[in-house]
């Protein structure tokens, strides 16, 4: 006769953090049907047996930041964030993605990608189908995708414009009457399919790098706000959704952080403001958390996603566009062969002109020239003695300005030069405890999926339980996992995932604290895996032992089994 078992998958013996912040506690967890059945002693045996003695057992990570839209296509798994415990990721962030679409638009929604996320067009290119026009025909597209992670997306805003009024129309003038109509439409059809709200940016015309392939502005950071608002209407009527708007922290007061308040007034519904960043500013910082109180004081239900870890940026200039903000760094961008940027950063009249337009001021102190550190200065460089050096520290000692020595190193390298700056992030870990903490701040901001050629920021929930519980001691793991999964799915609206509890999606990592990390630290390491044999770089997971989505077990010590079981959620 044949056993018919119990379970699918027993979790046996290991040190369960369910989420809810409760003090852990030791068990096994019986999985059925890809859900947790039982948590306690079992004595049944299951399909599939996991030791977890000794290991600590908890909810899988919820990012609701990234654009994995594109990777998805070659990586069903999403990594780095697959990597590191990752089991929901959101889609369509920023405005930014991929429907809906008219025929023969596809080229200009992958070149806004790679500009805006540094998302490669040739991988896009050659993995992408183009089957879908509306965004109903998208989400059925996804849901026939293998996923190794469990996916949500939200309607982007500037893939709407760009369908009802046309990408470049839409920079130039308000939408109609109509075209307001057909975009609410559209965002109804959108949530009968199972989009998750609307996402947009709003940062302006100037000190932004969120440029088009042009370097001219995204439609959504030039359109009138009413396009916006109309939308929040949809979703208070609907009852259901949330709004995703990045503003930047430097602009969350005066007229932007009016835009934010406006949008949670008209929706009735969650609004998640981009962004806060521990320990760059703890004064912005600290304005932001208390705004967010003021807000929700009112009844305004207002979140900031925060950018929570530490993640150290390498600039590698051929490849680099986060500087866009700055007019004469677009010029740079623009040049789009090596060629012609190194034409560019000879010619005098550029340099004159880069000279007296660049200030430390010119670009967000996340960027700014004085925060950039020489690695590497490409061949028989005569600026190799000053590797692992500020720029300010190399102009000092050169009697040159920062403009000057940074043009100079482009110049003698032919791009083949590195840069990097400081760490995002105290790394005492308080600002970052103390931003976490926050019960309306959601951590992690990843941005999974961009900007593949200068990190991918999948590592960054490891990063938090090694800053914050094993090096600084900042926070409890009981608490830390609550913020990293709990909370960031019922702001979501992800039902019965975040927690380890009866009845709950089992979406779980299994992981040994004491020898938890990402290798190697630094650099990044650059892989060969991008179609076409292109690279990108990331940072991998060590002592995470299993990754369970949906009940099946997607990664063993950090190598994908082939099970793809991650589904498209809606949202509640």
């Amino acid at each position: 006769m044949e056993i018919v078992m119990q379970y699918s998958v027993v979790v046996r013996g290991g040190t369960v953090i369910d989420g809810t912040g409760g003090d852990r506690f030791v068990a096994d967890i019986g999985i059925s049907d890809g859900r947790i059945a039982k948590i306690g002693d079992i004595p049944e045996r299951g399909t599939r047996e996991i030791d977890a003695t000794g290991l600590i057992v908890a909810p899988g990570v919820v990012d609701l930041h990234t654009h994995y839209d594109a990777q998805l296509h070659w990586d069903p798994y999403c990594t780095a964030s697959g990597w590191h415990g990752t089991t929901s990721v959101m889609l369509g962030n920023c405005g930014f993605g991929f429907a809906p679409v008219r025929p023969g638009d596809s080229d200009r929604y992958m070149l806004m990608m790679e500009n805006t996320e540094q998302v490669p067009y040739d991988a896009m290119k050659r993995t992408m189908p183009w089957t879908w026009e509306t965004f109903p025909e998208w989400l059925d597209h996804l849901r026939q995708l293998p996923k190794g992670v469990n996916v949500a997306t939200y309607l982007p805003m500037n893939a709407l414009l760009s369908y009802v009024i046309g990408a470049d129309e839409a920079k130039k003038r308000a939408a109609t009457d109509a075209e307001r109509a057909e975009m609410r439409r559209i965002l109804n059809e959108a949530m009968d399919a199972g989009a998750c709200g609307f996402s947009f940016s709003f940062l302006g015309a100037e000190g932004n790098s969120h440029v088009d392939y042009d370097q001219t502005p995204m439609p959504t950071d030039v359109m009138d706000p009413q396009e916006a608002y109309i939308l929040a209407d949809v979703l208070r009527e609907r009852g259901e959704g949330a709004i995703q708007i990045i503003v930047e922290f430097p602009n969350v007061a005066g007229a932007r952080r009016d835009v934010v308040e406006e949008l949670a007034h008209r929706s009735g519904r969650p609004v998640f403001h981009n962004i806060i960043v521990a320990g760059t500013d703890l004064e912005v910082q600290r304005e932001v958390m208390d705004w967010i109180d003021k807000a929700n004081a009112r009844g305004l239900d207002i979140w900031s996603q925060g950018f929570t870890f530490r993640k150290p940026l390498d600039i590698d200039p051929l490849n680099y566009n986060n500087w866009d903000s700055a007019p004469i760094f677009r010029e740079l961008s623009a040049a789009h062969s090596r060629e012609d940027k190194i034409a560019l950063v000879r010619s005098a009249d550029f340099r004159n002109r880069f000279e007296s337009t660049y200030g430390p001021d010119t670009l967000s102190s996340r960027r700014s020239l004085e925060r950039f550190i020489l690695m590497h200065s490409g061949p028989a460089s005569r600026f190799e003695p000053f590797e692992g050096k500020y720029l300010p520290e190399i102009a000092d000692e050169l009697g040159r300005t920062v403009a000057q020595v940074f043009l100079d190193i482009l110049d003698d390298s032919g791009f083949d030069c590195m840069f990097s700056n400081p760490l995002t992030g105290l790394d005492d870990g308080v600002s970052v405890a103390e931003v976490t903490r926050h019960p309306k701040v959601l951590p992690g901001l990843s941005d999974g999926g961009a900007h593949s050629k200068h990190g991918n920021g999948g590592f960054w929930s490891t990063d938090m339980i090694v800053l914050l519980t094993r090096e600084t001691n900042q926070m409890s793991l009981e608490h830390l996992h609550a913020a990293l999964s709990a909370r960031n799915a019922r702001a979501a609206g992800f039902i019965d995932r975040g927690m380890l509890k009866v009845g709950c999606y089992a979406d779980i990592m299994i992981y040994d604290h004491a020898t938890l990390h990402y290798e190697p630290q630094l650099p990044y390491e650059r892989v060969f895996d991008l179609p076409g044999g292109d690279w990108r770089k990331v940072k991998r997971a060590v002592g995470i032992r299993f990754v369970l989505v949906n009940g099946e077990v997607t990664m063993v010590d950090g190598v994908e089994t082939g099970a793809t079981p991650g589904l498209l959620l809606t949202v509640s």
